[in-house]
């Protein structure tokens, strides 16, 4: 391998050891914040009454962004003066950071169901028996995709929003051999304060993402193989070093 260097802009933060294994490969990486997380206070969620009420043994939780489980674990199951610990949850989920988080914060979890995409999980949950309705846990700007599908298969969503994407855009004047995307807000929060020379490769995390940059350039789109900060990584290293193959 030459010496040569990839520069990459990484939209969203990245586990460290991620960053060494890139730059392991030739690339590095720079990481910038175009999305800022804030959590939201959800009234339905407070109190012992309340969290006794979603939590009931056997009901069923719905995640679709590893945010929505974060948010839940610092804000709600954790406080101050109160800490919630669930056991044996009924979980279903988008599988990859979203899953690893779940499983991480609720115990001896079950997985019911799992997929890379909201419409794929809400098929996964209405193959699921005797399954009449779910607690999903979500962001101001959530995809309609798994409450739509669900809804009209007849299955209640109790949807408890708990956290905004609040869009940081930040104008970069260095020129990236490519850009890692991990949602479609923050290729809107990029786009609103940048422009990318033609020569920029654009990798997103799955389609929705993808659809977005679409929206926004007509550079080469790279999808990530698995929706994981690790496959997009590991997607932006294979395709540099087998630049060749892509020309």
């Amino acid at each position: 391998m030459s010496n040569h260097k990839y520069r990459i802009l990484c939209t969203r933060p990245l586990a460290d050891q991620l960053i060494k294994v890139a730059d392991a490969k030739g690339l590095m990486i720079d990481v910038k914040h175009f999305i800022q997380i804030k959590p939201l206070i959800n009234q339905r969620l407070l109190g012992a009454e309340n969290m006794a009420t979603v939590f009931a043994p056997g009901a069923i939780q719905v995640f679709t962004s590893a945010h929505a489980v974060t948010t839940l674990e610092h804000c709600y199951l954790n406080q101050e003066d109160t800490h919630y610990v669930i056991e044996n949850a009924q979980i279903c989920c988008i599988s990859g950071n979203t899953r690893n988080q779940a499983e991480r914060v609720f115990k001896n979890a079950t997985i019911l169901a799992d997929a890379a995409y909201g419409k794929d999980l809400a098929k996964a949950i209405i193959a699921l028996p005797d399954i009449k309705a779910v607690n999903f846990f979500c962001g101001n700007q959530r995809r309609n995709e798994l409450p739509d599908t669900l809804t009209q298969a007849g299955i209640t969503i109790n949807e408890f929003v708990i956290y905004e994407n609040i869009p940081t855009p930040e104008v970069s004047d260095i020129t990236y051999d490519g850009i890692l995307f991990f949602s479609p807000s923050a290729v809107k929060s990029f786009f609103s304060a940048n422009r990318i020379p033609s020569s920029t490769v654009c990798f997103a995390i799955g389609t929705t993402t993808a659809e977005a940059l679409q929206t926004f350039t007509d550079n080469k789109i790279i999808s990530s193989t698995d929706t994981s900060e690790e496959s997009m990584v590991h997607t932006a290293i294979f395709y540099f070093n087998n630049i060749n193959c892509y020309e």
